[in-house]
């Protein structure tokens, strides 16, 4: 049972990162009654049942039966499946409170980012400090606490050759954010997952999506390292076997 109200948490927290990812810098207060964006029409709380609400309503808007993007209940399963498997993972422990609190603030970032293609730096730089406290916390090797400045180093450089045409800085950010919180072997996992990812998302969406997506394309990583770190960590990939390197 308490994996099913872990989720039930995580899809109700999703449901208001939801409306923090949308609203961030468009100087919309978090207060205030949802209602639809499109004819404005004021949501009851049987419409704002996570997850269920969507499929009730068939993703529709039950007054102007406007399309509801699928990222709501997306978020909203996303968010409770980060709950439930970081308990399974680590219990109510204070590194369980401080990781769901660190993808909480990545999942604003991945709402962000999908939205506006950039980074915000006040949400990336709380993420970092949260992950370095974090590191701190439950300590590790030097190769540990040296992992997220080496994955800015490389984004920064991709960031500079390519003169930010095919990264961006806030995804070299984002990386240093990770690479605290995961360490060495799942950090350097997490990238490689982040670009396989990617691939497999992207590669279908060029040669089968009818919106003109091509190689020259702007389109946001900040999502694919965030699924990346998750993957990475709920499987503790260690793909490099880092620590049999340095022991």
């Amino acid at each position: 049972m308490i994996y099913a109200f872990l989720f039930v948490l995580g899809s109700i927290v999703g449901s208001f990162l939801n409306v923090v990812g949308l609203r961030f810098r468009s100087g919309i207060t978090l207060g205030g009654h949802s209602s639809c964006p499109s004819c404005g029409k004021r949501l009851s709380v049987l419409e704002l049942v996570p997850i269920l609400s969507f499929l009730f309503l068939r993703g529709r808007c039950r007054e102007c039966k406007t399309h509801i993007s699928p990222q709501y209940p997306l978020v909203e399963l996303w968010t409770g499946v980060i709950f439930a498997s970081l308990y399974f993972k680590f219990g109510l422990t204070a590194s369980y409170l401080l990781l769901t609190t660190v993808f909480c603030i990545y999942t604003v970032i991945l709402i962000y980012d999908l939205r506006h293609k950039i980074i915000p730096d006040s949400l990336v730089y709380l993420s970092i400090a949260l992950a370095l406290v974090y590191r701190i916390m439950v300590g590790g090797v030097w190769l540990d606490y040296l992992t997220g400045p080496i994955l800015f180093a490389l984004f920064g450089l991709g960031w500079l050759v390519s003169r930010g045409r095919a990264l961006g800085l806030g995804d070299g950010k984002l990386a240093l954010s990770i690479g605290f919180l995961l360490g060495a072997p799942n950090g350097l996992s997490a990238i490689v997952m982040a670009f396989w990812i990617g691939a497999a998302v992207t590669v279908p969406l060029m040669l089968f999506s009818k919106k003109g997506i091509t190689m020259k394309s702007e389109i946001p990583f900040g999502p694919f390292l965030v699924l990346g770190a998750w993957v990475s960590l709920y499987f503790a990939l260690d793909f490099f076997h880092v620590y049999s390197f340095i022991n």
